[in-house]
């Protein structure tokens, strides 16, 4: 089980199902050490709402609770839809390449969107999904570049659990992290409730690569908030 999850999507998000108690009280009853609620950006349809960001607490003093937000590359010029004005409250910043851009676009033009996104927008932490099928990405130039920023790049459970991605893809994507010494995120990308915390199809594959345990930013609750705080200036820009 994930300790400390950063993908978490509430019914916020057109393609989440659960309240942002229903999640808590979740990961509370796993013995989680934290979560980020991560809903879509408004390209998606996302609903970010300002009382969340602003007002809202964890009931739980033994669960942290991450705000964030998983936004979308819009365009080949590296422009996001991430809310500036919420940059102040957001704990985590999420990237991904989603249908509002068309499916299908080539290898060369995939990764040039999410490299140009990241020189732009530096309050980016972490890429997701990259081994999407529909959007596909040369990893080993996504890794040098996260590398060269600090990004994470994320090894998503769901992409597995739904026979969206194959093993040997991923496992493609764990080495070029490997050989490249980027920071690799590990998380499960939830939709429904009984997703939360799952590691289960991805765990057996960052051993088999072995791949650095130290390397993975959110191994333990510490090194979650080590990642998060050590990058939060960036959300100020």
């Amino acid at each position: 089980m994930i300790e400390f999850d950063l993908h978490v999507h509430s019914l916020f998000s057109k393609c989440g199902l659960h309240t942002f108690l229903e999640l808590i009280e979740q990961a509370h009853k796993l013995g989680m050490k934290g979560i980020a609620i991560t809903d879509h950006g408004p390209a998606l349809g996302g609903r970010l709402n300002s009382p969340f960001f602003e007002r809202f607490c964890s009931p739980y003093s033994d669960l942290k609770l991450l705000k964030g937000i998983e936004c979308n590359v819009l365009n080949s010029e590296g422009e996001i839809d991430v809310p500036r004005d919420l940059l102040k409250f957001l704990d985590v910043v999420l990237l991904g390449i989603h249908p509002n851009i068309k499916p299908g676009e080539n290898l060369g033009d995939c990764t040039d969107m999410l490299i140009a996104a990241m020189e732009k927008n530096p309050c980016i932490d972490i890429i997701t999904h990259p081994n999407d099928p529909a959007y596909k990405v040369d990893y080993q130039s996504l890794a040098r570049e996260a590398k060269k920023h600090g990004i994470a790049v994320e090894l998503n459970n769901s992409k597995l659990m739904y026979n969206r991605s194959s093993a040997e893809d991923v496992t493609k994507l764990i080495e070029a992290c490997r050989d490249a010494g980027c920071y690799m995120a590990v998380n499960s990308d939830t939709h429904a409730i009984h997703e939360l915390g799952c590691d289960d199809h991805v765990r057996g594959l960052l051993r088999e690569a072995n791949f650095r345990g130290e390397l993975i930013v959110n191994r333990t609750e510490q090194s979650t908030l080590e990642f998060v705080n050590g990058r939060i200036e960036t959300k100020r820009c």
